[in-house]
């Protein structure tokens, strides 16, 4: 007796179903898949390290004491020139940098910008020992789509000098971006508001993203509302745009 093979749709069903079974990922390879889809998503939902962060940029962070006694911050914005605020060095004609793994150095009150509190300062880059692990640090944006990001200010205050002239390195402040604020033009412009908190000495310091990019600089805290009423936790940087302008105006001067 001779016995046909069934033909048509059933059979190209069955087929598709084998070639399926045969060339499909195993059990194993499915495990490893989901494994790799759950650290991703895991990793997108991770909170930012802010460590690393610092870990990257705390030797372009300076102590920036001026001839009066007073001290503040600054950071390295390309070699040669380090920014701070205007009032740390508002009267001075020189000042010391004080790093915290090399040797003090003297620099130039450049130029200042008092109304928007940016004060640029040069240094000789052939005498100079800067410390390991310090690069100009880059300048990024904040905008409206940023508030409520975490940022990361940097700055001396409470730092004392050591016997050999050098300090400790910086203290880190974290803390998110409230608003941003526009002082106007005849005022101090656009300033980032944020609840990093700051204290005196940490004037002139960077304020850094998740990204490590300066967006902004450590200008001042507020202590009262317009009308005399108390404000707790409010404190203020010059915006990142406030900075290139000033930087660039400085530099045609």
């Amino acid at each position: 007796m001779i016995f046909k093979l069934p033909t048509g749709p059933w059979l190209l069903a069955a087929a598709l179903i084998l070639l399926t079974a045969a060339c499909g990922p195993s059990d194993a390879e499915l495990d490893v898949r989901i494994q790799r889809t759950v650290e991703a998503a895991l990793a997108e939902r991770a909170p930012p390290d802010l460590s690393a962060v610092y870990q990257r940029v705390w030797s372009s962070v300076f102590y920036i004491e001026p001839e009066d006694g007073q001290h503040g911050t600054g950071w390295l914005l390309e070699p040669g020139v380090i920014l701070t605020a205007a009032h740390v060095v508002s009267g001075s004609e020189r000042v010391t940098v004080r790093q915290a793994a090399a040797p003090a150095f003297a620099a130039t009150v450049a130029g200042i910008d008092k109304r928007r509190d940016v004060a640029l300062l040069h240094y000789d880059i052939a005498e100079t020992q800067m410390g390991t692990g310090a690069i100009p640090l880059p300048l990024g944006d904040a905008d409206i789509h940023d508030i409520a990001g975490e940022l990361l200010a940097l700055g001396y205050s409470g730092s004392g000098v050591k016997g050999d002239g050098q300090v400790g390195s910086p203290k880190a402040n974290a803390g998110i971006l409230s608003q941003i604020t526009n002082f106007g033009a005849q005022s101090y412009g656009r300033n980032l508001e944020m609840d990093a908190p700051i204290d005196p000495g940490d004037s002139g310091g960077p304020v850094l993203n998740t990204s490590g990019e300066v967006v902004g600089m450590v200008r001042a805290a507020a202590r009262r509302t317009p009308g005399g009423v108390p404000v707790v936790g409010t404190f203020y940087a010059v915006h990142a745009d406030e900075i290139r302008a000033a930087v660039e105006e400085l530099m045609e001067r």
